[in-house]
């Protein structure tokens, strides 16, 4: 019986240990697209817990082989494969320390060890639009009691622009909220096959902006000093609303124009979807067609204005507000190459833009904020907000 138990569970670890090394490899090799792309999300969110696994399994897979007498070459491959994976974390968590390093901001292990914060709930609704006979709401969250006019933020959700909806968004209320701004969360029309988007999604953005500043007094917010945030989806959206003010393709469906945002923070945007397009032919991104065809009506070929209006690297010329964009190295969802295309081209129009990688990152590397890379990219925010005099 024992030397049935002995083999069972070396049997077990060594399946255990090699379905954790080969995708730690292929993070390393950053190939191949799918399979390093998913284990980098857990690779990059989780890497303080999985030191710690890694060291748990190094020390049973030592005394295995101390202590083992049965089937003695499983035991050692198994002792070799512990090292491996953890090694494999201590350098990724290395990495993400040295990154740290280079953006001049705090990254902690222990942090990394803690959970997250349930979400916070929030205050209020309000419908601030009416399309498709459909309501769009915007969630409000207030800091704690202020005698003067807060900062306000909305929050702008993801979903390859045709799902999500305005609860989706994490850390971003928790953080904003305890550093003592106003949030509104919001809603805005998804693409369907019968009623693209491109055009409603990001005015119905503009929209809430013009909806707060009429409002700014009931919510105690100084609408002079808006500043928009979104995630993937919504990361494009608040850098269109932006752009798209000063270029004159983003309108308010009321009567209110809006003042431009104070400030934009994008968090791993897509900034070309003609770009995105090639790439998904190239087998470099995951496969993303369905969603542009419900956002924006087909391919490039078949709607070429449109792909070039939403080519943010093309609509530079009038100016941007601050904007913060972060990136994962190696997202293969959105096209970070684009990304880097934008933010060099700002940097030769002498744009006010600032620009963070996660080496190894991976869309929604930031899923768990206390991830190492999560505390690179919220201590960031908060040093782009401050720099910009964006604090309450």
């Amino acid at each position: 019986m024992k030397k049935f138990l002995t083999i069972f569970f070396a049997v077990l670890l060594f399946i255990i240990l090699l379905l954790l090394v080969i995708p730690m490899i292929s993070v390393y090799l950053k190939t191949p697209m799918l399979l390093s792309g998913y284990s980098s999300s857990f690779t990059i969110q989780f890497n303080s817990q999985f030191v710690v696994l890694g060291l748990v399994l190094l020390v049973i897979c030592f005394f295995f082989y101390r202590y083992g007498k049965y089937w003695r070459k499983l035991l050692r491959v198994n002792l070799i494969l512990s090292v491996l994976f953890f090694l494999a974390q201590v350098y990724f968590t290395a990495v993400m320390l040295s990154t740290a390093r280079k953006y001049k901001t705090l990254g902690s292990f222990s942090q990394g060890l803690k959970s997250q914060k349930e979400p916070v709930k929030p205050d209020e609704t309000h419908s601030y639009l009416t399309i498709y006979n459909e309501k769009q709401h915007m969630d409000v969250f207030y800091p704690e009691k202020s005698s003067k006019p807060t900062i306000p933020v909305i929050l702008v959700h993801g979903g390859a622009f045709i799902e999500g909806n305005r609860t989706q968004v994490g850390y971003a209320a928790n953080w904003f909220k305890d550093h003592g701004y106003t949030v509104f969360s919001i809603d805005y029309p998804l693409g369907k096959y019968d009623r693209q988007n491109w055009e409603s999604a990001v005015n119905s953005v503009v929209t809430s902006m013009g909806f707060i500043a009429k409002n700014s007094k009931k919510f105690n917010v100084d609408p002079g000093k808006l500043v928009l945030v979104g995630g993937s989806a919504g990361a494009a959206l608040v850098m269109q609303a932006d752009l798209g003010l000063r270029k004159g393709f983003a309108k308010p469906y009321d009567s209110l124009q809006p003042p431009l945002p104070a400030a934009v923070i994008a968090i791993y945007p897509p900034v070309s979807l003609f770009e995105l397009w090639q790439k998904i032919d190239e087998k470099k991104n995951i496969d993303l067609k369905d969603a542009a065809r419900k956002y924006l009506g087909g391919s490039p070929s078949e709607f070429p204005q449109r792909y070039a209006q939403l080519n943010l690297i093309d609509q530079l010329s009038e100016g941007i507000s601050p904007t913060f964009i972060i990136a994962g190295e190696i997202d293969h969802v959105v096209n970070v190459e684009a990304t880097r295309k934008f933010v060099k081209r700002a940097e030769e129009l002498k744009l006010p833009v600032s620009y963070v990688e996660i080496p190894y990152g991976e869309h929604v590397f930031d899923a768990n904020s206390n991830s190492i890379a999560g505390q690179i990219e919220w201590n960031k925010i908060g040093e782009f907000l401050k720099n910009n005099h964006l604090e309450n």
